[in-house]
């Protein structure tokens, strides 16, 4: 439905409206992170909050082992270095008769089950000495142990020691001993233990935090029913219930929305009720008041037209009757005019015609009557079958809706042309009446408005348990009302078949 840009002028904006029409506050990428975490859902929150705390874990954990492993490596290269330096006393000791080159590659041999060093014998040209020791055998013997990451490497080997001995046979010098610590297979025993721990754990936060995600959102899963019961609420559906889950806070949560949605239910019932009963009284007020103007003051007003025509025609049989007659003719203008705003003012107190003869019959009246005023824009009507009557106070919601929804696009939206839909419908079982108006005027503008007689119409259609909206179209502007006839009946007001009198 079209409603009149007038009505748009002077509208109020729902909730959402008037959100939408606020103005766009600047955040800061501070602020723009914030929003993007509140996106997340409990459970992804939950389910983060654990990984966070395994992260954490997982570090200290590193470290403990990093430590641990710099310090046994430190004491096993140590250990090393030491029985090196007495096996190369030891093998001099007990090669004292052996002729000098013998001695020299003789050596390395008590080398050959002590890990963690290389040794290197020189004579005393500095030339090495070659070495009796198949080289494949400690090649295989490094081989076995799994290369580390430089990373972890830096990390865990100590710095590399460097002693150098003397060979002295039988008080002379004959050569020179170098020993070396070599961390490499330390290190690489301490990073498989370490990456077989890593992979284990891996393996086993991401099997927890799978079941953790299940978990929680079985545990969770009332939530979504909360928020969408939120939604209904906000939407204005005070009949939604919601039921009660295992978990004791969630239910505690869970009863507390049932009660105030019992709560907002009933006070909603009630000022509808009072709405009824207020819009019954003025309309009744008012219904009398326009019969008393009608019955006393527009007989008051016939009787003084009838004399004031009686003295007009007296007064033309008079010789000197010109003045009286000219005084007269102002009186019956004057009686004229007072009846015209009289009319006027009962067709806005109450429409006579209506309840007198059929609602349908009363809007084309009207249309007419708008049609007929200088300026008017072109209205295009299409009025459905329609009940005689729905009772007193429906057909004066119709009527009024109508009628302000014509004047709002005239008045204030300016608009050329006005298209009305008006018809009862039935849908799954249920009958209602849909009104919709629709106009080509200036739109709706920002500030929003709400005027006297768009609150009126909203708070007719409100107290009938209507629908009410008002919404931008291309060209216009668009009124949309739609009231359901059974609440209607069931509250009470009862559609008639035949016309109703006052």
């Amino acid at each position: 439905m079209t409603t009149p840009t007038s009505i748009g002028a002077a509208a109020a904006p729902d909730r959402r409206e008037q959100v939408a029409l606020a103005p766009a506050v600047r955040r800061g990428p501070l602020d723009a992170l914030r929003g993007l975490s509140s996106l997340h859902s409990l459970r992804t929150r939950l389910v983060l909050g654990v990984l966070a705390i395994d992260l954490i874990a997982a570090a200290l954990t590193g470290a403990v082992i990093i430590l641990k492993a710099r310090t046994a490596t430190k004491l096993e290269i140590a250990s090393s270095m030491q029985l090196s330096e007495l096996v190369v006393a030891d093998s001099i000791r007990l090669l004292q008769d052996a002729p000098a080159p013998l001695v020299l590659k003789s050596i390395e041999l008590h080398f050959q089950s002590i890990r963690h060093v290389a040794i290197e014998v020189t004579d005393l040209a500095g030339r090495p000495v070659e070495s009796s020791i198949n080289p494949n055998v400690r090649a295989r013997q490094d081989s076995l142990t799994p290369d580390a990451p430089a990373w972890f490497s830096f990390l865990i080997a100590p710095p590399v020691e460097t002693k150098n001995f003397p060979v002295i046979v039988r008080g002379h010098s004959i050569g020179v001993v170098s020993i070396r610590s070599e961390p490499s297979d330390e290190v690489g025993e301490a990073w498989s233990s370490a990456y077989a721990l890593m992979v284990t754990t891996f393996c086993l936060n991401i099997i927890v935090l799978g079941a953790l995600f299940l978990f929680f959102a079985r545990v969770l899963a009332p939530l979504p029913r909360l928020v969408a019961g939120l939604k209904d609420l906000e939407a204005k559906n005070y009949a939604v219930r919601l039921s009660r889950p295992s978990l004791i806070e969630l239910a505690t949560i869970t009863d507390h929305f049932n009660k105030a949605a019992e709560a907002l239910s009933a006070a909603h019932e009630a000022n509808r009720r009072l709405t009824r009963k207020l819009l019954t009284a003025q309309d009744d007020e008012r219904r009398r008041t326009a019969l008393e103007l009608h019955d006393e003051a527009g007989a008051c007003l016939f009787a003084l037209e009838a004399n004031a025509t009686s003295i007009l025609k007296m007064a033309k049989r008079l010789p000197d009757g010109a003045r009286i007659s000219e005084r007269a003719q102002d009186v019956v203008a004057l009686v004229g005019t007072v009846q015209g705003i009289n009319r006027r003012v009962l067709d806005r107190l109450r429409p006579m015609a209506l309840g007198q003869i059929p609602l349908r019959d009363c809007l084309i009246e009207l249309l007419l009557g708008l049609d007929g005023v200088d300026g008017a824009p072109m209205i295009d009507h299409s009025i459905g079958d329609l009940r005689p009557s729905y009772g007193p106070l429906v057909d004066l919601t119709i009527y009024r809706c109508v009628q302000e929804g014509l004047l709002n696009a005239i008045r204030h939206a300016h608009a050329k042309q006005i298209a009305i839909e008006l018809d009862e419908r039935r849908e799954a079982g249920r009958s209602s009446i849909a009104i919709v108006i629709r106009d080509d005027g200036i739109g709706l503008q920002r500030p929003l408005r709400a005027g006297v007689g768009l609150s009126g119409m909203r708070e007719r259609v409100e107290a009938l348990s209507g629908l009410f909206e008002i919404k931008a179209s291309p060209k216009g502007v668009v009124l949309a009302i739609a009231l359901p006839l059974d609440r209607v009946e069931a509250q009470g007001e009862a559609p008639a078949d035949s016309a109703s009198s006052d």
